[in-house]
């Protein structure tokens, strides 16, 4: 019951922050690109649309999603952090479930946020009809989602420790292009030494360009079920860290 007021009082922290408006016009975006990429192609030229479709999904979230999980961390702790507030809000609930209730509001906003895309991804292959995929669409959803939580736990832990937000801000912009260039560095594994890089390190699919016939052709390869396991002990590393380093600073501060 604790852990559900929590939420909520968090919740009710972010209103009027227009979080909701970003998230939708995230989505929005990323749906619009999707369908614009989709309006002029041409079938007969691709072997499997849906393995392309599923790519452009990856290198959007790539470029959009993790400045939006920066936003979001950043929304919920910019007025606690330059009020120096904590120790107000530790008289009316324990120090952890300040942590706790964050992250557990972040990584909802960021589940309903991919459901939705993959709900995207199903209905975009029946308009290319194709069948309709639930393999392809859980290792979409289960590589952004886990990509996308590591990299909100990161910046949430940054956030709450850094008085200036746009310290967090800057060292996401890095890492997202470090994590765009993985896509096009794949002979170095860029991907595997940053969270923004699992987008990358964790797709299923690729493709070979033949240019002389300007045809390209896509192929799924096994899912890299190790870097997976990896990454989610690293996302609960970060959370355990994460909080167990706001517990130690509140200490000092209080």
């Amino acid at each position: 019951m604790n852990g559900l007021i929590n939420l909520r009082l968090e919740q009710k922290k972010l209103k009027r922050r227009w979080m909701s408006l970003l998230f939708l016009t995230v989505f929005l975006l990323i749906g619009l690109w999707c369908l614009w990429s989709l309006s002029d192609l041409d079938l007969t030229s691709l072997n499997d649309p849906s393995a392309m479709l599923y790519l452009n999904l990856l290198l959007m979230n790539t470029i959009l999603f993790p400045i939006t999980a920066a936003a979001l961390a950043c929304r919920m702790c910019d007025m606690e952090q330059a009020g120096n507030t904590y120790k107000w809000l530790c008289t009316m609930e324990d120090a952890k479930e300040i942590y706790q209730g964050k992250a557990a509001l972040g990584a909802l906003w960021i589940l309903f946020f991919f459901l939705g895309e993959f709900l995207l991804y199903q209905l975009l292959l029946q308009s290319l009809a194709e069948s309709f995929s639930l393999t392809a669409g859980l290792s979409l959803f289960f590589t952004s989602f886990m990509t996308g939580l590591c990299i909100f736990f990161l910046q949430l832990n940054l956030s709450m420790t850094c008085v200036n937000q746009l310290t967090p801000i800057f060292i996401n912009i890095a890492g997202s292009f470090a994590g765009l260039f993985s896509w096009f560095l794949p002979q170095f594994p860029l991907c595997y030494f940053t969270p923004w890089g699992y987008f990358a390190a964790l797709c299923s699919t690729g493709y070979i360009y033949d240019q002389e016939a300007r045809y390209t052709t896509y192929f799924w390869r096994n899912y890299p079920v190790f870097w997976l396991i990896f990454l989610t002990a690293f996302t609960f590393s970060l959370y355990w860290y994460g909080k167990k380093r706001f517990l130690t600073i509140l200490q000092e501060t209080i």
